[in-house]
Order: structure tokens, then C-alpha cells, then sequence
């Protein structure tokens, strides 16, 4: 760490606060403020900046966004007074993430796009930490790839993921690739691709221990222990989920805890532990409240009366229905915005009145023009009554022709014109226009343009007042030839350009042209101004709006196909692909759950286990294409002898498997025996047999009522006895063991 400060303790204090950081929140924010007083006392601003950016840090972690935000921000303004290029960096970094946890991937983007222009200028600069390029660049692509990924845009985050990696891999940057690694994995296990995705987490761990990560370890367990519950490892999964628990409670980071327990919660209701889930969910739900985390709340919410349900606890069922609703009244602040910046207009249009009389009271000699002022005082209401009605319209269209005839209710315009930024194309694109009341072709205007004054107006982001065209005009623009270009704007003497904004954002122009010479007072002027304030929302609202229907129809689109994608994963992983038939893996999970059942009710399981009677020797003669239709026949025939509730697999080469719930083992003999000769009656040629001249099968079966005293393995084991004693026997027969 780089620090022209002399002073021992402020050193001291600072490295500790880097040190100790990631902890634990509440007490990062407690001495961070210490760190940050004696930075202010010794008058050290790049100390203070730090110390800022860590508390910001912390209360991010926190979900305390407001808090976060507000840290940040000073920390900006020091970090840049006194030109530390990787703290300004950070400190974007860290206030995209705080956009990112509230799900303003927008914004968020946007933080991080400007992080990485700062991350070129890194290499030349002052700076705070002795990082590179490289480093800060592979941060950057890892939040991009984050947001990509939440999007379930996994090609596009694949991407950045990648380039993140490579940096790490080149400059062996072990702090931040377990990160990186770990989301590479999780978009694995997106994808549905488990064994890929445990080598991708496996390897993260490795880096993510070293470096204590304790975030990263937290993702990674819980991760690791959904793939198990896919896999049907139980076990892993619950003892992952453990540790995923243990190290989220460790670095008191609620948001990842929360996560954690719901997935760990649904495990148990998969695994018949209802009533563990549901305390579980209780105890999760509090956390939420606590850190006021009210869309994870409503999740905690929704998975608590399903559950509840399930139980048949109505009275639970309907408290969580309530609590719902409550959260969710909690999460309603765009309307409060909305609010604040009409109110603004408002605030706005009053004090306007009030010069206005204090103007008629001062100076009488001014009574023409103050019952001019007062007339379009009168219209007021108008615009008020404007401004309601375009910010709750999100058709673009019906706010440009709203706008349009309001303005021409007190100036009776010759021309009007709206138009928009596009920052992508960098041009401004008139939207609306509308000249001597004929419609024109919309248009646009390069924003290098010198000659226009609607880019002066937007890059300088002030209005452009111009009362007298021909004197007026060149104390904005210099072009000699500008009237000579635009001859059909000759005869417009006034003219008005007003910029729409919104928080410094600029979103585009409104102009007015007028015939006449002076057509716009100050208290006109400042009605435009006002106008203009709600045509920024209501466009910018429209805007959104408009972009977000786009974005969850893309959203929807993909999820589409992600599921079709993940559906034929799952058909693939549990079917075999050359008969068709169910897998050994979904044996595996088909025998848990009817061996549970048959425990749970004390009713008697059977199965049989087969196999094909000399098929090497049958592989060795016919060839194998030969071989592999003779087990395609099988399974058909297979399919054909199923009863309702049976469930037949291949078990592995030319051995099968059936799962008999509700039977015992006469009956069991009896449908195996029905099944043995189907298969010799299909009189496929098998010269090379031992048995006979056509094709034979070799069952073994095993019948038992579960219980403690005997598991699914020696179950299994019994019926694979039985089958080798009946090839002991002479094959092309049934055997049972009970």
C-alpha cells in the first residue's frame, strides 16, 4: 500500500482496515469511522477516501444501500481530488455492485463500463494499492459475466467470464480466480452440465480457501451441494450444505445465508423432511426482516405456504399469505419518485407565481406585460394537469402530441420539435416535428454537429433562448453560411431549445420556433422549463417501459429455450441411448423412492435382474450392429410386458433390470416366467448358444419388506445371486431368492 503519510499509527490503522475488511461488516464500519477521524484530523484525504470506500464496502454487505451509496459517493469525490486512479476504480466497482444487489443491472453495467476506462489510464497514474492493468480488468470482466449470467445470457457471460480467467491464468492472480472459477461453475450447473461444473467449483475451492473467501466458499458449497442433489448424493448434498451454512453464519453476509437455507430448505422437503424445512424457513424469514431484505422476505414467503400447505396447516398457510402482502407493500418507491419529481415541477411553478405578483406590487409601469404573465399564469393548472397525465402514459407517440398541444395553448408556435439523444449512434433523432401544422419526416443530427443549436443545447445541457434569429444567432453558433444552408428556416425569428433531463442524464431537446421577433418571456421561458421536466419523465418512463417489455420478452425467450435444452439433458441423462429404455442412474433414483415407500407402508418389493444368455458369444459371431439390435428387441419386448406400476431399466451391457412394487415373489416368478418365454418365442437365431438354437434370457429374483436390517445394495445383491445360481443351473430360466 503507497501512502506519503507519515505517521506510523494512520499506516498501521489503514492496513488493518484493508486487512480486515471482509470479516466482519459492523465492525469494518466501527473502525473504518475511527480510520476516517484521524484521516480528517491529519487533514489525509487519500486515507479518507480508503477508509470511505471500505465502509461502503461493508454497509453493501449489509444490504444497507442508501448507507453504501452515500460512502461511495464522498469517497468518488476525494479519490478524484486527489487523482488516486485505482481507488476511483474500486470505488465504481463497488457502487456498480451496490446497483447489481439491488437489481439495477442497467446502472450497474454502466458503473463497471466506466471502472474499466478508468483501468486503462491505471498503468500511468497515481495509485493507492500496487495492482496492474490485468488485475483490475479481470475484476471488471468477472462483474460483467455476474450480470450476464443473472440475465441468463450464459453465452455472453461465458465470454467475460473467460477473458477474466485468462488474465488470472497469465498473471497467476489467485485472489481473484477461485471467483471467477466459481461462476464458471455455476453456469455449469445453469446448464444442467454437473460433471463439468464440480471441476470448475472443485478447483475454485482451492484458491478460494487460501485467499479465505469466505463469500466465494459460501457460493461454492451451496453450489456443490444442489449438483449432489441432482446426482441423488444425499449425503454429499446435506454435508455441503452444512458447510455452506458454517461459513455464511462465519462472515455475517445475511443475503448469501438466506440463499443458502431456502435451496437447503427445498433439499429437505425433497428428502422427506418437512418439518425441518418449515423451521427452517421460520428461522430464515427473520433474518430477512431483519436486514429489511423485503424481495427475499416475499421468497422466504412464497416457499413457506407451499410448504405449509402441503401440511395441511391452514393457519400458517394464511400468516405467511399476510406477511407476503405486507413486504410487498414495502416495494413500491418508483411511485414515490414519481411523486417527488411533480412535486418538483410544482415547487417550481409557485415560486414562479410569487415573482410574478411581487412584480406587479413593485412597479406598475409594468402592467402590460404582468397581465400577459398572469393570463399564462392561468395555464398553470394546464400544465399541472400535463404533467399527471403524461407520467402515468407510456406511449411515446401520445406524449409528443400532449406536449405539443399544450405549448401551442400559450405560444402559437410555427414550428415543434422533440428530439432524442441516442448515445450508441451519437446523434440526435427528431422524434416529432411538426412545421406550419404539417408533419415532417423525422430526421436526425450528428452531436459533432457545430452548426446546430440543438446539440449546443444538449452538450452544454442549458437552454437556448434566441429572441432575434439574424442578430441573435451567431452568439451560439459560428457558421457564416448556416442561413444560406437551412433557407426554410429564414422567416423563424424566435427560438427555443430546452434540455430533458433527468438526475444530470441527459435524455434530448424540446424546440419551439416563432415568426415573430421576441415571442418569449422569462415567464414563458420558464413555463418550457417546466413542461420539460415532466416531458423528461414521462419520455424517460416511456422509454424504460418500452426497453423492459423488450427485455423480459428476450428474457422469456431464453428461459424457453433453456428449458427445452435442460428437458432434453434430463432425457438424455436418464434414458439409454440405444434402447430407448430407462438408465442405470434412473434405476438408481427409481429403487430409492420405491423402497422407501414400500418401508414407509410395509408392503413387499420385488425385482428381477436379467440377462441375456451368451451374448458375447452372440456379439463375437453376428457383430455387434447384430448384438445391439438383439437388446433393442429385448427392451421393446420389455416395454410391451411392463404392468402399471413396474419399471424396467438396462441395468449395464446386456443386463436388465425390474422394479415390482406391491408384489411378491409368486407373482414376480410368475410375470418373470411370462416374460422368459416371450423372448425365446421372438426366435432370434443364436447358433452359438449353450442354451439353444435362438436368442434366451436368465432372470434371478429377490423379494423382501423393507426394513432397518437389510439396504437397497443387499436387496439388489440377493436377486443378482439368485440369477447367477440359475446360470449355474443351465440358463433360460427363472430363479428366485425370499
Amino acid at each position: 500500500m503507497k501512502s506519503k503519510f507519515n505517521n506510523t499509527t494512520i499506516s498501521e490503522m489503514l492496513e488493518k482496515l484493508e486487512k480486515d475488511r471482509y470479516i466482519n461488516s459492523e465492525k469494518t464500519i466501527k473502525f473504518g469511522l475511527e480510520v476516517y477521524s484521524l484521516c480528517v484530523y491529519a487533514n489525509y484525504e487519500t486515507g479518507m477516501a480508503f477508509a470511505l470506500w471500505c465502509i461502503g464496502e461493508a454497509y453493501l454487505n449489509m444490504s444497507k444501500y442508501e448507507e453504501a451509496m452515500s460512502n461511495l459517493f464522498d469517497s468518488i469525490k476525494l479519490s478524484q481530488r486527489q487523482n488516486i486512479c485505482d481507488l476511483q476504480l474500486l470505488t465504481y466497482l463497488t457502487i456498480g455492485d451496490t446497483y447489481f444487489d439491488a437489481g439495477e443491472y442497467e446502472k450497474s453495467l454502466d458503473y463497471y463500463n466506466s471502472a474499466e476506462k478508468i483501468a486503462n489510464k491505471i498503468t500511468n497514474s497515481k495509485n493507492y494499492f500496487k495492482n496492474t492493468y490485468e488485475y483490475y480488468t479481470a475484476k471488471i470482466y468477472n462483474r460483467i459475466g455476474e450480470i450476464y449470467r443473472l440475465l441468463r445470457c450464459y453465452e455472453e457471460a461465458i465470454i467475460y467470464y473467460n477473458r477474466a480467467v485468462n488474465l488470472d491464468r497469465k498473471l497467476n492472480y489467485k485472489a481473484t480466480f477461485g471467483g471467477v472459477l466459481l461462476n464458471l461453475g455455476n453456469i455449469q450447473y445453469q446448464l444442467g452440465n454437473y460433471d463439468k461444473a464440480l471441476e470448475y467449483l472443485n478447483e475454485s475451492l482451492t484458491y478460494l480457501i487460501s485467499n479465505d473467501h469466505k463469500i466465494g466458499l459460501a457460493e461454492a458449497y451451496g453450489i456443490i451441494a444442489l449438483i449432489h442433489e441432482k446426482k441423488t448424493n444425499y449425503v454429499e448434498c446435506e454435508k455441503y450444505f452444512s458447510k455452506a451454512i458454517d461459513v455464511s453464519s462465519e462472515m455475517d453476509y445475511d443475503y448469501c445465508k438466506i440463499d443458502i437455507i431456502l435451496d437447503f430448505s427445498n433439499f429437505l422437503e425433497n428428502t422427506g423432511r418437512r418439518e425441518v424445512a418449515i423451521y427452517k424457513l421460520d428461522e430464515v424469514y427473520n433474518i430477512s426482516i431483519e436486514n429489511k431484505m423485503y424481495a427475499k422476505s416475499m421468497e422466504v414467503c412464497k416457499r413457506a405456504i407451499s410448504l405449509y400447505e402441503k401440511a395441511n396447516d391452514t393457519y400458517n398457510a394464511n400468516r405467511y399469505y399476510k406477511l407476503y402482502f405486507q413486504n410487498e407493500k414495502k416495494l413500491e418507491p418508483i411511485k414515490l419518485k414519481n411523486r417527488a419529481r411533480n412535486l418538483k415541477a410544482k415547487i417550481q411553478l409557485d415560486r414562479l407565481e410569487k415573482e410574478n405578483k411581487s412584480i406587479l406590487e413593485k412597479n406598475e409601469t409594468f402592467r402590460i406585460k404582468s397581465e400577459e404573465l398572469i393570463e399564462v399564469i392561468k395555464n398553470i393548472s394546464i400544465i399541472s394537469e400535463l404533467g399527471e397525465k403524461i407520467t402515468t402514459t407510456l406511449d411515446l407517440d401520445q406524449i409528443y402530441k400532449m406536449l405539443h398541444n399544450t405549448i401551442h395553448i400559450f405560444i402559437k408556435d410555427s414550428a415543434f420539435g422533440i428530439a432524442l439523444y441516442n448515445e450508441q449512434k451519437r446523434i440526435i433523432e427528431y422524434k416529432y416535428l411538426i412545421d406550419n401544422n404539417v408533419k415532417k419526416r423525422k430526421r436526425s443530427v450528428e452531436i459533432d454537429n457545430k452548426s446546430s443549436l440543438a446539440v449546443k443545447c444538449l452538450r452544454e445541457n442549458k437552454i437556448i433562448v434566441i429572441n432575434d434569429m439574424s442578430n441573435e444567432f451567431s452568439n451560439y453558433v459560428d457558421d457564416e453560411n448556416y442561413f444560406i444552408r437551412n433557407k426554410e428556416n429564414n422567416d423563424l425569428n424566435s427560438a427555443i431549445y430546452c434540455p430533458l433531463t433527468i438526475d444530470n442524464n441527459l435524455i434530448g431537446v424540446i424546440t419551439v420556433q416563432v415568426l415573430e421577433k421576441d415571442s418569449f418571456t422569462m415567464l414563458t421561458i420558464e413555463m418550457i422549463k417546466a413542461l420539460s421536466s415532466y416531458a423528461a419523465i414521462a419520455i424517460n418512463n416511456a422509454i424504460k417501459s418500452m426497453n423492459l417489455l423488450i427485455e423480459v420478452e428476450q428474457r422469456r425467450k431464453v428461459q424457453l429455450q433453456l428449458q427445452d435444452t435442460n428437458n432434453k439433458l434430463i432425457y438424455l441423462s436418464e434414458n439409454d441411448g440405444l434402447t430407448g429404455i430407462p438408465n442405470r442412474r434412473k434405476f438408481n433414483s427409481i429403487i430409492t423412492k420405491e423402497w422407501n415407500r414400500a418401508k414407509e407402508k410395509k408392503s413387499l418389493i420385488s425385482i428381477i435382474i436379467f440377462d441375456v444368455d451368451c451374448f458375447k458369444q452372440y456379439n463375437d459371431n453376428y457383430g455387434h450392429t447384430d448384438g445391439d439390435g438383439c437388446l433393442i428387441k429385448i427392451s421393446h419386448e420389455l416395454r410391451q410386458a411392463l404392468m402399471k406400476n413396474y419399471f424396467a431399466a438396462r441395468y449395464g451391457g446386456d443386463e436388465f433390470v425390474i422394479v415390482l412394487p406391491d408384489t411378491n415373489i409368486e407373482d414376480a416368478k410368475t410375470y418373470g416366467e411370462n416374460f422368459r418365454r416371450n423372448v425365446e418365442e421372438l426366435l432370434m437365431p443364436h447358433k452359438f448358444s449353450k442354451v439353444g438354437d435362438v436368442v434366451t434370457v436368465t432372470l434371478g429374483i429377490s423379494s423382501v419388506i423393507p426394513n432397518d436390517e437389510i439396504t437397497i445394495t443387499e436387496f439388489i445383491r440377493l436377486a443378482d445371486n439368485a440369477l447367477y445360481e440359475a446360470k449355474n443351473k443351465g440358463r433360460n430360466q427363472v430363479r428366485c431368492f425370499q
